[in-house]
């Protein structure tokens, strides 16, 4: 699995674009305003179309492009756009559930076309690419971490970053939890307490070995996050 990482001037939000070995179509996840061309750039650098659109929530800086990007599908098709389902009704108008300032260079919000919810279980929501959703409330009300398994070569702005020919877990880890940090509470929807229990359950359920590839900010581990993350290591001792 190739896994390009794409920071976005929209809040240094991460888009994701993971191309499984040997497929026709990639998975983008948290398409955010300002990179639909360097999106575009690493598909067609991979030869593929976009096969599904992940969003891990509904904060306005992960989800601004979806419905533009979910209209390059094969053939021009339109793919399906995933959302967990607390936060679906985000959806209608992202920005009007965060207090923050818009960039200048966000346009019109467009709510995708094909809207689904993720399935609760494991499942392939593209062509060769399985994933499992452990919901993490705490940041929004339906933050969710996905999870996988596969040999791994993680890009950044196309230069190798990590890289494993053995299959090894990993996890987007969206805003819940960062290198040395945490996801926000204080934002409507947020709760402290739901994200000392999200992390607390990510910490013992996961294997230490996963590699974590956040929302914002550099992949990291769990098992360096477990020894130094100062906001993990107390949500593991009062839970």
């Amino acid at each position: 699995m190739r896994l390009h990482v794409i920071p976005s001037p929209f809040y240094a939000a991460n888009g994701l674009v993971l191309v499984p070995s040997g497929a026709g179509t990639a998975l983008v996840v948290d398409p955010s305003a300002g990179i639909q061309h360097l999106i575009r750039e690493v598909l067609e650098l991979e030869g593929v179309s976009v096969g599904a659109v992940l969003l891990t929530h509904g904060h306005p800086d992960h989800v601004w492009d979806a419905a533009a990007v979910s209209t390059w599908g094969v053939d021009g098709g339109t793919v399906p756009v995933y959302v967990p389902g607390p936060d679906m009704y985000r959806m209608d108008a992202p920005a009007s559930f965060l207090p923050m300032p818009l960039p200048d260079f966000v346009g019109e919000w467009v709510k995708p076309a094909d809207l689904r919810e993720v399935p609760s279980d494991s499942f392939e929501v593209c062509p060769s690419v399985w994933l499992r959703m452990v919901p993490a409330p705490g940041h929004t009300e339906g933050s969710a971490v996905f999870l996988g398994e596969s040999p791994l070569d993680i890009r950044v702005n196309n230069q190798s970053f990590y890289c494993s020919d053995e299959a090894v877990p990993w996890a987007m880890s969206a805003d819940v939890l960062f290198k040395d940090s945490v996801g926000r509470t204080d934002l409507p929807g947020g709760d402290e307490t739901q994200m000392r229990h999200s992390l607390r359950t990510i910490s013992n359920a996961l294997d230490p070995r996963t590699v974590l590839v956040p929302g914002h900010g550099p992949a990291t581990t769990l098992a360096d996050e477990i020894r130094s993350n100062q906001y993990l290591i107390r949500a593991r001792r009062i839970g």
